[in-house]
This record gives structure tokens, C-alpha cells and sequence, in this order.
């Protein structure tokens, strides 16, 4: 085409096979028709940028120095190897479609949904490009023409953290507009592993603080006795629930953070936790699902919101996404929940400028407790706020990490089981990105905005993306087909939601 190097036939490069690490090789074992482990990463622009322009930058800037985008995966026994394909052609992984009628979003998200749902070309390295002309679902300058681009990599090529800077890559930044940091960073420092002279000393200091919690518990039993009485006794109680809510409602009375306590309230929930309850969110998944957004949220409200609560963007959206999901509950004649658990994608590697040469996946999976129906949103954002910070201040991240590791080492046939039973304790997958605060350019023209959609696995239904570009929010909700058939409906309410937030201290 472009460019003589995009093809590599036979001869043309060294054949190359490099060991498969366990933290990427699972991404590859736990793909299932059911459930493709793809990251779906969305860009629009307002206007029709050049398709040579967008293609050649991606050449430059992903597929020539990141091997792993001309390679493809072999299984040699238990393990895994990336071997350079003999005949990568660069044009193969690129498409070009139209869409139908007025091109607006129903339309896109029509065709999104369709994509997503399908596996790609097996025996090719694991990645896609599609190119969407015809969009008119954002209001361009003088309601011209827009395009898409769906961005498609299966999970074990790269994280989402990593994917999000190579895409932010692609663009050109203002340093005035590049976020802070892509991606939520949040485990502790130093590694994976502490020195035996910081766990000793921290364990003592935790021991007291915990000793000094209990002991003021102690002062106020009859108070310590209702909470407790309340917490197991919450809306949609089960007995298979209460040893979880015992733990949580003990661990509550000391402070929050206190690593030792929280490490072990981790622990007990990552061993104990029973499946999430049923509701009509709940089923066996099938292969078909769907995608919907919004964006234009105004992102000056939201962080106005966050600083009238002393809080922060990330926890203001999540209690957003908390009173949708309580809202959608109701409407869809449920009985009502006092809390979910959702996965939250974190980093378990420094987020540095830019991607690691080798890619591959630097995150672990933690349980995030979202409490529901909740009216006070003081009251909602407080409780957030302290499941975030127990997971901040704990070794959760670094067992969960373990845990995947070791599940890929595992024979084969247990590794989904393995999978299953963590991912079952919760309803699906919530990432939120902060990004550029300016407009940037891809070949050119303005992007209009990005999202990305993680996979989910096991019994998970839904995902929800919140993404932050040049002071606006967009949500997007991807879901089964079966499970959840409207994300749209969810997507409008998390909307109407950061809209009614905004108000709250006006």
C-alpha cells in the first residue's frame, strides 16, 4: 500500500517467539464466545479526517515499535509464546464502513454493537481497526459530517491503562491539555512486596489501631450492636451474605486506613463473598452485546459538586452511577439491593509517560462495594469514599494480582472456574479515566471525544466507562444483550443523575 514495510512476508524479518508472561496469558485462556476478553476503544471527531493521515500514524506509532501488534499467540503445552506472524499484512487489520440511513446514534450504536459481538479473524494477530464515515450523531461545525474509529485489541496484547496512552499517542496534545495521568493508579508503593522491616513495623501500628477501635466500640456496645444488626439485616438480605457483612461491619469501627484491617477484610471477602443476588440484570450471558453513550456532561459541575463535598471527580461519578443503578432497579421492578459489587481495573506498575516497550498488562482486578439506595448523597459519597480508601490502604490489589497470575499457571480447565468464582461475586466492570483537559488532533482534525469499554467475564452483564476529555464527561454502558437490552436507558439515567449532582450545591 503506503508503505513497503506493512507487509512482512516469509523471509522478510527474523521469526521471532517470545515466552507468554502469566499476567497476559490469561487474558488469552479465559476468551470464550460468550465472552471475548477485547477492549473496544471509541474515537469521534466532528468533522472527516483523512484516512491515509489516520493510517499512518498508527503505523508509526503502534505497529512498527510494539511487536506484539505483529504477532500472534501459540500454545505450546501449558504455556503461551508470541510468534511473529509470517505474513503480517498491515491492511488486513483495517476496515472502512458506511453508516446506514441518517448516520446518527442509534445508527452507530447499532453497528458498534454488532462488532463487538464478533470475534476477529482467528490466526492473525489479535487487533482491528474500523474507520466510520457517515456520523451525524454529534453536532459538528455547521452540522457537517463526522466519522468514527473503533479501536479492537484482545486484552492480552495490553491493558486498558497502556492502550489509552498509545491511542493518546496517536493525538496531537497541548502540554496545557495532558491529563495529570492516564489511568487510576492507586496501589500502594514500593512494589509488591514490602521490606520485612516495613510489615513488621506496620503491623504493630495497625495491631494499635485496631486494638483502639475495638476498644472504643467497646464504649458504645449498645451503638456497635445496632449498626451491626442493621448492616446484616440490609435490604436484600441473605444468609449466605452475613459472615461478609459481619466482617465489613466490624472492620467498619476501625479506621479506614488501617492496612492490616483492611487487608484482611479483603481477603475474607475475596474467599467468602457469595455471587452477587439475582436480579434482571442476572443469567448466563450469550455471545450478542450492546453499547450505548452520552456525553456533553458538564465536567466543571461535577468537579463543583466534588469540591462543595470535599471529595473528588471519580467518587462524584461513581455515586452517580450508583443512583442510576438504584433508579434502574426499581423500574425494572426489583427488589431493591443495599449494595453491589463491581470490579475496578487498577494499576499494579508505575504509570509512567508513556507505554512499556513490552505492553502486556500491569493491572489487577479489586471489589468495590458500591452502596445503593441511598438518598442522603453526603451520606453516599462518604461511603465511597471509604471503600475506595480500604482498598487504597491494603494489600487487596497485590492478592488479587496473585490470584491472576496464579489462575493462569493453573491446568487449563480450571482456570475460568477459578475466574468465575471472583468475577461472580459482582454484576460487571466500572473504569473512569481522566483525560486530556484541551482539545487534541488526530491527522489533523479535532477529536470529538473517546471511550473504551473493557471486557466482561464470568456472569457479568454490564460495563460502565467514564471518560473525561476537554470538560466534558462521556459514559458509555456496554451490556449483554440478553441480560440488560437497553443500555441506553441506564446511560441516560447516569446522565441525569451528573445533571442533578451538579445541582446539589446550588
Amino acid at each position: 500500500m503506503r508503505d513497503a514495510n506493512r507487509k512482512r512476508g516469509p523471509g522478510m524479518a527474523e521469526k521471532a517467539s517470545v515466552k507468554i508472561p502469566f499476567r497476559d496469558q490469561l487474558w488469552l485462556q479465559m476468551d470464550t464466545p460468550d465472552n471475548l476478553m477485547y477492549i473496544n476503544s471509541l474515537m469521534w471527531f466532528e468533522e472527516i479526517p483523512d484516512w491515509d493521515a489516520i493510517t499512518t500514524v498508527i503505523a508509526k506509532k503502534i505497529v512498527d515499535p510494539y511487536p506484539v501488534f505483529r504477532r500472534v499467540s501459540e500454545r505450546r503445552g501449558r504455556r503461551w509464546y508470541w510468534v511473529d506472524f509470517p505474513e503480517f499484512d498491515f491492511d488486513a487489520h483495517f476496515s472502512r464502513s458506511t453508516l446506514p440511513g441518517d448516520g446518527g446514534r442509534d445508527e452507530a450504536e447499532k453497528l458498534i454493537s454488532e462488532r463487538i459481538s464478533v470475534p476477529l479473524p482467528a490466526g492473525r494477530p489479535m487487533w482491528s481497526i474500523e474507520y466510520i464515515e457517515n456520523y451525524h450523531g454529534h453536532d459538528g461545525p455547521d452540522g457537517q459530517e463526522g466519522a468514527l474509529v473503533l479501536f479492537r485489541v484482545q486484552h492480552g496484547l495490553v491493558d486498558g491503562v497502556r492502550l489509552t496512552q498509545l491511542l493518546l499517542s496517536l493525538c496531537e496534545i497541548d502540554d496545557d491539555a495532558l491529563p495529570p495521568k492516564v489511568g487510576r493508579d492507586l496501589a500502594p508503593r514500593g512494589g509488591l512486596l514490602r521490606t520485612a522491616t516495613e510489615a513488621g513495623a506496620g503491623l504493630v501500628k495497625d495491631s494499635l489501631g485496631i486494638a483502639t477501635g475495638l476498644g472504643g466500640a467497646a464504649a458504645v456496645f449498645p451503638l456497635t450492636l445496632t449498626k451491626l444488626v442493621k448492616d446484616v439485616a440490609a435490604p436484600g438480605f441473605q444468609v449466605t451474605r452475613v459472615p461478609t457483612r459481619v466482617v465489613e461491619s466490624l472492620t467498619s469501627i476501625v479506621g479506614p486506613t488501617n492496612k492490616t484491617a483492611n487487608t484482611y477484610r479483603a481477603l475474607f471477602r475475596l474467599l467468602w463473598e457469595p455471587r452477587t443476588p439475582r436480579r434482571s440484570w442476572s443469567g448466563r450471558p450469550g455471545a450478542e452485546k450492546r453499547v450505548s453513550w452520552i456525553s456533553g456532561v458538564d465536567l466543571a459541575g461535577v468537579k463543583r459538586v466534588a469540591k462543595a463535598h470535599d471529595s473528588t471527580v471519580t467518587i462524584v461519578m461513581t455515586a452517580a452511577v450508583s443512583r442510576a443503578l438504584t433508579e434502574y432497579l426499581r423500574t425494572q421492578g426489583d427488589k431493591p439491593l443495599a449494595a453491589i459489587n463491581l470490579m475496578i481495573p487498577m494499576s499494579v506498575a508505575p504509570v509512567g509517560e508513556g507505554a512499556p516497550a513490552e505492553l502486556g498488562n500491569h493491572i489487577t482486578l479489586i471489589l468495590l462495594r458500591l452502596p445503593l439506595g441511598v438518598d442522603d448523597s453526603q451520606q453516599l459519597i462518604n461511603e465511597i469514599t471509604s471503600s475506595m480508601t480500604r482498598v487504597q490502604y491494603s494489600f487487596e490489589p497485590h492478592a488479587t494480582y496473585a490470584a491472576i497470575v496464579g489462575s493462569a499457571a493453573v491446568p487449563s480447565g480450571l482456570t475460568n472456574s477459578l475466574v468465575d468464582v471472583v468475577a461472580n461475586k459482582s454484576i460487571g466492570q466500572l473504569t473512569s479515566v481522566p483525560g486530556p483537559s484541551g482539545p487534541v488532533t488526530f491527522g489533523g482534525v479535532p477529536v470529538g471525544g473517546l471511550l473504551g469499554w473493557v471486557p466482561m467475564t464470568g456472569d457479568q452483564s454490564l460495563g460502565v466507562c467514564i471518560y473525561s476529555y476537554n470538560g466534558q464527561v462521556s459514559v458509555g454502558i456496554a451490556t449483554d444483550a440478553g441480560l440488560v437490552p437497553e443500555p441506553g436507558v441506564l446511560a441516560r439515567m447516569i446522565g441525569e443523575q451528573f445533571e442533578t449532582f451538579a445541582g446539589w450545591n446550588e
